[in-house]
């Protein structure tokens, strides 16, 4: 290979260069494994004492499962685009909301999204802390918790490094231990309980005295806990053999082992409460209460998974923004990004404010995503232009209004208004009773596809919208 070629691969491997289908690497079982390793994540622990915190262990199962499953089977459509076209979704959003639109989208999107390696940074830190009193007896201060989850971040960062191919490879050996981990917690928790004592537990702290509404809140938190998938649909699938394996692969990882791990998180969390009478969702310190060898077994694995999953999420956030900053170096932005995570890190604040913290995942990776399907399946019928979406000049098919698509960001902004209107994030409350039919991401999703889909329909905007349609899909 001489240096035009590999530096040609590398930049499809690091960067947004559409990949070929001999420069495919990943096929079923490799996709399922990073998606899987995602998807054991301790957050997805987090998620499920969050929602035990608002309804009883027996609707917290049938939520998390339905909920997610349902929801991943439309949502993860989106990662079709990448597979077929070899571009990352952040690329093909150009064509909903214009090369500049879609800049602010990001912005406010990916800067969210490292919330979630803030919380797998504290976790990893209180994992360390609890692993080392078990062992010793003795226990370290508060203090040391934010420097010892800085090691997952400088860790993750050296794999990331190393590309796609050794993360999956990394995965494929965390995966038995996350496996181990839960295992060795629900014995722990079946030990303890009878079927019938978990199935009786009532909610930790129930919002209100309203079942329906605390029941809604809680399916409100499990569908942005599926949009928070969003900025990383498009990096793994380009690496996908296949539209099938790459679907499969997702729904695997992303739609039922991150339900089941979260109900996993929901036996945990209620259990360990009730017997040390204390709530937490920290799998951590579920882990710290059970005590003994197994604990020990349990905390290495959920340490190394942290490193593993740190790296996952490093390198697909890192390659998706190449798409706003192309002319910065892969291990530029990692670098930036990392600096980033430390600092939520060392302030704690995304682990303080999870419920808005999920929302502001909700209403941008909900909406977004439903627009990007209408426009790639219905509005486009899966022919746009390779060409216009990376050379954007005024006279290409999606420079649009100055660089922004007015209808994108109408069916956009309604949708985040429909959003405001219904549900109140910082004290996860519904506003109008039409949350408790709909949820504000449901509702939120609704309106921004319904707005985009019967907009593309008036003749002019559909002009305005197909300036591609002349142009042989790439």
């Amino acid at each position: 290979m001489n240096n035009n070629e590999l530096n040609a691969n590398q930049e499809a491997v690091f960067g947004i260069i559409p990949l070929s289908s001999k420069e495919r690497t990943h096929g079923f079982w490799a996709i399922a494994a990073v998606t899987i390793v995602y998807s054991m994540a301790p957050w997805c622990f987090t998620q499920g004492g969050a929602i035990i915190s608002v309804i009883g262990l027996k609707a917290a199962l049938t939520n998390t499962i339905g909920v997610i499953v349902l929801f991943s089977i439309v949502y993860l459509l989106a990662v079709i685009i990448p597979t077929r076209e070899g571009i990352d979704t952040w690329i093909y959003q150009r064509a909903c909301f214009g090369y500049k639109g879609i800049v602010i989208i990001w912005f406010v999107a990916i800067f969210a999204t490292w919330g979630w390696e803030a919380i797998l940074a504290e976790i990893h830190g209180t994992s360390i802390s609890a692993l080392y009193t078990i062992a010793t007896g003795n226990v370290l201060s508060d203090s040391w918790i934010p420097w010892l989850g800085a090691t997952s971040v400088i860790i993750g960062f050296i794999i990331a490094l190393m590309g796609p191919n050794v993360i999956t490879k990394v995965s494929y050996v965390v995966i038995p231990g996350i496996i181990i981990a839960c295992i060795v917690l629900l014995t722990f928790v079946f030990r303890n309980y009878s079927w019938g004592e978990l199935m009786d537990m009532e909610a930790v702290y129930p919002i209100s005295d309203n079942f329906r509404e605390n029941y809604m809140v809680a399916t409100e938190w499990n569908l942005a806990f599926v949009c928070a998938w969003y900025t990383v649909l498009g990096v793994i699938p380009r690496l996908a053999k296949s539209e099938r394996g790459s679907y499969w692969g997702f729904m695997t990882g992303f739609g039922v082992v991150y339900a089941l791990i979260a109900c996993v998180g929901a036996f945990g969390a209620l259990a360990v409460s009730d017997m040390a009478g204390v709530y937490s969702n920290d799998p951590s310190i579920w882990f710290s209460e059970m005590g003994g060898g197994l604990a020990i077994l349990s905390m290495v694995c959920l340490i190394c998974s942290n490193i593993s999953i740190m790296a996952v999420a490093m390198y697909s956030l890192s390659v998706s923004t190449k798409v706003i900053l192309p002319n910065w170096t892969y291990r530029k932005i990692l670098i930036a990004w990392s600096i980033w995570v430390l600092f939520l890190n060392f302030t704690g604040v995304v682990m303080n404010y999870y419920s808005v913290f999920l929302s502001v995942i909700g209403f941008i990776g909900g909406p977004t995503v439903i627009i990007f399907l209408v426009d790639y399946f219905l509005v486009r019928k899966q022919k746009i232009s390779i060409r216009d979406m990376f050379e954007q000049e005024e006279k290409n098919a999606y420079y649009y209004t100055k660089g922004f698509n007015v209808l994108g960001y109408i069916a956009l902004i309604a949708g985040t208004i429909a959003y405001f209107l219904v549900y109140d994030p910082i004290n996860a409350v519904a506003k109008m009773e039409i949350f408790n039919i709909t949820t504000g991401t449901g509702l939120s999703c609704l309106v921004a596809g319904l707005i985009y889909g019967f907009g593309s329909m008036i003749p002019s905007v559909k002009a305005y919208l197909l300036k591609d349609k002349t142009v042989k899909a790439e």
